[in-house]
Formats: structure tokens, C-alpha cells, sequence
């Protein structure tokens, strides 16, 4: 058994033995430990969170130093590197991103959309189109079949092309020159073309103004080219693609077997004559007093007191159209209602049909000569902005109106007859002016013209052309065009791009 010894006050330790007082000194130890160790872990704290800003630093310079190079030299330095598919070192632009090819730009900038295992389509592009197999079952029974050539009902002498100024010279428009002769195209007093035939009579005459160019696809592609490259309106007839479509879109119940029970864009009218419009933009403001109110957006003029929607918008189903567009020609008239249909694709603007509630985006696959690659049709491919349908019932007019880019349109089915104007007519066709809701187009009533109001339009200058099915019009940026549905009609066109030209006259009319 273990004794504890004593010892007594004042008495020093022995060399062995252990005092009371000796642990008294550890204590400072451990606290001073504790504060090392604390301001240890606050010095790393405070060097990871100067790296961290430091990196930010860096990182937002960097990309303010990317940006400025951006906005005041458009460099781009991966796209400075890669030549531009199907342009001149001359037509590349720094800052935009460029592909050695139409399907290197595809695959980097889009994803494949999964294809029907019912039937590979032919012609069908990966990335955009109707990759259901409702529609793949459709187009493989439709294309199985020997469907007839759908043939044109009518042809057309043109008037003669009297010398009537020194800029322009007489052509044969179905043996055209390899350029295009000086003034092209012909054109002669608009109130002429109107006289002898008036818009609200669909039915067609003998003879026409037309001024313009008859290309046939397959002998005069050379020449086609090169009026496009001069930007100046042409006619390409006998393009098999454009055949293979017409034939389908005419055979029995294609149409509403493709287009089903959607509901699609409608406009009605209470006479013949359609007039686009779009209500000025408002936004919200606040007076001085604290209270909102709406105000037009900069740059534009309010509502005229006067003025009126001229259409009503809807939606509707294709044979729901049908029944109203497909009657005799006793329930026809111009003073009779109307009804305008539209089908939109969407196409690159949204692979999967965002630009349209009940987008059509078999129009992709039904078209494939309007798909974005190039093409005769397509200047700029990649700056096309879908495909745009309009389906117009007999004596249906579109009113005189310009379209600030290139235009590629088609009918597929029926006829339609365009009577054109130059952008140098831009003074004399009295448009309506900027801000206005139906802004671009004519004020003039091309029925009836009223001269006293608008006597400049004494001195406009047109020619006309009737598209049948199977033909496609190139038209320019800014030309104006005027369109007068002759029978119950499919036309389609799609746009690929601007060409500033034609901008002057266009910018002289304040737009």
C-alpha cells in the first residue's frame, strides 16, 4: 500500500518528486497554441480570398479586354482563322464566325433532331424538318405513288416594250440576254397596267406588262446566277424539286392529311383587299404627378384617329379555311368577306417550332430547295428566317408593299399575279409613313387610285408576271411587289439575307 508523503510549507521539492504548483505554467501553453493555430487559419483565409479576388480581377479584364477588341474591331480570333464557305476573302467579316462548309456549320452550331424509323425522307436535313412518323408514314405512301404532272392553264403574250426612255431596251423574256440588258427590267406607266387589267377582276387577260426574265432550271441555271448576282428580279421555271412538290401538294387529300386538325394563322377581311398592319409599340411611363401611362415607343407616330384594324386575326384548321375560300364564283367579290391562311416553319429559328404556335416544320422537307444551303434560291443560307406559307383564296389582294430583304417565293398550286415596281418608285407609290401601322406600304388604293390625293402615283412605273404553279419569282431586297390571288392558291417563300443596293431610294422615302 502506497503512502503519501507530506511536505511541508516553504520546503523545496525533491529532484523526483512533482509540486502542486508545477502544472500551473501549462495552461498559457495550451491558450497560446489555441491563438497560434487561430491566427494561423485567418491568415490562410485571408490569402485564398486575395487569390480569389486577384483571379476575378484578372478574369474581368480579360473579358472587358475581349469585349473592347469586339466593339471596336469585330475581331473574333477563332473565326479570323477559318475561310468562309462560298465567299471571297473580300465579302468575310471580322467578329462573325465562318465554316468551311455548309454542314460544318450545322453540326457546330445545331443538334441532330432523331429521325422516324418509318422512312428516311430524301432530302431531308438533319439538324431541322418533321422528323415524326405520322408525317414520315405520309411522305413514304406519297412518294410510292406515279403522281401526274400537274400541267399550267394559261399562257401569257407580253406587250410590246416600246423604247419609252433612253435607259432601256427591248428583250425577248423567254431568250434572255447572259446579263442583264441596260434598264432591266422593263417597265412601263403602272396606270396602264392597271387599266387594261383591273385587281378586283381575277379573271385573266391575253396579254401582260411583263418585263421580267423566264429561266428554265435546268438550261439556263448560268443565266439565272448572274441576274442574281446583279440583283435584279427574274422567273425560274422546270425546277424538278419545285415539280416533285407541286405534285404532291395537288394530289387528293395530301394537303389535309399533312396539315391535320392544327390550327393556323387566318386573317379575315370583309372585302378582298388585305392590308398588313401592327399596332405601334407603347410602353410604360410615369408623369411627374407619379402616374402611369402608356406613350408610343420613340420613333413612332400615334394611331391615325381615323384608322381602323383592316383584317381580323384567327385561328383555324386547313379545312376549316377550305370551306370558306373553296366556293363558285357567284359567292365571289370584292366587296364579299375573305379569308388569308399562313403556314409558318420555323427552320433554324427554332429546331423545335418555337417561332409559331403549331409550327409547320415539314415545310422543310416538303421544300427542300428552300432549305438553308446554298442554292439558286438562297444568297445568305445561314441568315434565313423559316419558311413562310400563304394560302389565298380567289380574288384575295395583298396590297403594294415593300420587304427590307431578298425574297425567294413559289406557288404551288393555283395562280397569283405580281405587279412590281423598282425602289426608285418609292416617292410615287405614296407610302405610308414610318410609325403607321401598316408603315411600308402604299397608301393608294390600287382598285380605284385616287389621283387628287396622291397625283404622284400619275408618274409610277411597273410591270407585272403571273406565277403558276411550279414557278418561283427571285425578288431583290425593297422591291415592292402588289399580289392578286386569280384562283384558290399555295404560294410559299422564304428569305436568305439583305443587299443594301436598293437602300437609297428607300432611305429617301424616310424609312
Amino acid at each position: 500500500m502506497h503512502r503519501r508523503t507530506a511536505i511541508p510549507s516553504g520546503s523545496a521539492p525533491s529532484s523526483g518528486g512533482v509540486s502542486s504548483s508545477s502544472s500551473l505554467p501549462g495552461k498559457p501553453t495550451r491558450r497560446r497554441r489555441r491563438n497560434q493555430q487561430s491566427l494561423f487559419r485567418r491568415h490562410q483565409q485571408e490569402t485564398v480570398m486575395l487569390l480569389i479576388q486577384t483571379l476575378s480581377i484578372l478574369i474581368l479584364m480579360s473579358c472587358g479586354f475581349v469585349l473592347a477588341l469586339k466593339v471596336l474591331f469585330g475581331y473574333n480570333i477563332m473565326a479570323s482563322r477559318i475561310p468562309s464557305y462560298g465567299s471571297s476573302s473580300s465579302e468575310q467579316h471580322l467578329g462573325q464566325r465562318v465554316f468551311a462548309s455548309n454542314e460544318e456549320r450545322i453540326a457546330h452550331d445545331f443538334v441532330p433532331l432523331v429521325p422516324s424509323r418509318v422512312y428516311a425522307i430524301p432530302e431531308s436535313m438533319p439538324h431541322i424538318g418533321d422528323k415524326s412518323d405520322d408525317y414520315a408514314t405520309l411522305r413514304k405512301e406519297f412518294d410510292s405513288l406515279p403522281l401526274p404532272e400537274i400541267p399550267q392553264r394559261f399562257n401569257f403574250d407580253t406587250m410590246v416594250m416600246e423604247h419609252s426612255n433612253s435607259d432601256q431596251v427591248g428583250y425577248d423574256i423567254y431568250d434572255c440576254p447572259a446579263t442583264p440588258p441596260p434598264g432591266y427590267p422593263f417597265d412601263w406607266n403602272m396606270l396602264q397596267i392597271l387599266e387594261s387589267w383591273p385587281p378586283d377582276d381575277p379573271a385573266p387577260r391575253a396579254k401582260i406588262f411583263q418585263g421580267l426574265c423566264v429561266f428554265d432550271f435546268t438550261k439556263d441555271h448560268d443565266k439565272a446566277m448572274n441576274y442574281r448576282t446583279a440583283e435584279v428580279p427574274f422567273v425560274v421555271v422546270n425546277d424538278p424539286e419545285v415539280k416533285a412538290a407541286v405534285k404532291r401538294w395537288n394530289a387528293p387529300n395530301y394537303m389535309e392529311r399533312m396539315l391535320g386538325g392544327v390550327k393556323h394563322r387566318t386573317e379575315y377581311s370583309e372585302n378582298n383587299h388585305f392590308m398588313y398592319w401592327q399596332p405601334p409599340r407603347k410602353i410604360m411611363k410615369k408623369n411627374k404627378q407619379g402616374k402611369r401611362h402608356f406613350q408610343f415607343a420613340k420613333g413612332q407616330d400615334p394611331i391615325p384617329k381615323d384608322w381602323q384594324e383592316p383584317t381580323k386575326m384567327m385561328r383555324m384548321a386547313y379545312l376549316q379555311w377550305l370551306e370558306h375560300a373553296n366556293v363558285t364564283d357567284l359567292e365571289l367579290g370584292p366587296d364579299k368577306p375573305h379569308w388569308y391562311y399562313r403556314l409558318i416553319g420555323c427552320g433554324e429559328t427554332g429546331t423545335k417550332g418555337e417561332c409559331d404556335n403549331g409550327s409547320s416544320e415539314y415545310l422543310f422537307d416538303e421544300l427542300p430547295f428552300f432549305q438553308p444551303k446554298p442554292g439558286l434560291y438562297m444568297v445568305e443560307h445561314d441568315k434565313q428566317k423559316g419558311i413562310h406559307c400563304r394560302f389565298g383564296m380567289k380574288g384575295v389582294i395583298a396590297e403594294n408593299h415593300f420587304d427590307g430583304s431578298r425574297n425567294s417565293i413559289v406557288v404551288l398550286g393555283g395562280e397569283r399575279r405580281y405587279i412590281l415596281a423598282h425602289p426608285n418608285q418609292c416617292q410615287n407609290l405614296a407610302l405610308l409613313p414610318k410609325g403607321h401601322p401598316s408603315a411600308r406600304h402604299s397608301a393608294v388604293d390600287w382598285s380605284d387610285p385616287d389621283l387628287e390625293t396622291y397625283p404622284q402615283f400619275q408618274e409610277a412605273r411597273g410591270n407585272e408576271v403571273v406565277l403558276q404553279a411550279g414557278d418561283v419569282l427571285y425578288l431583290p431586297t425593297n422591291w415592292f411587289h402588289y399580289i392578286i390571288s386569280l384562283s384558290l392558291n399555295f404560294q410559299c417563300n422564304t428569305r436568305s439575307g439583305i443587299d443594301d443596293r436598293y437602300m437609297k431610294p428607300i432611305h429617301e422615302c424616310g424609312f
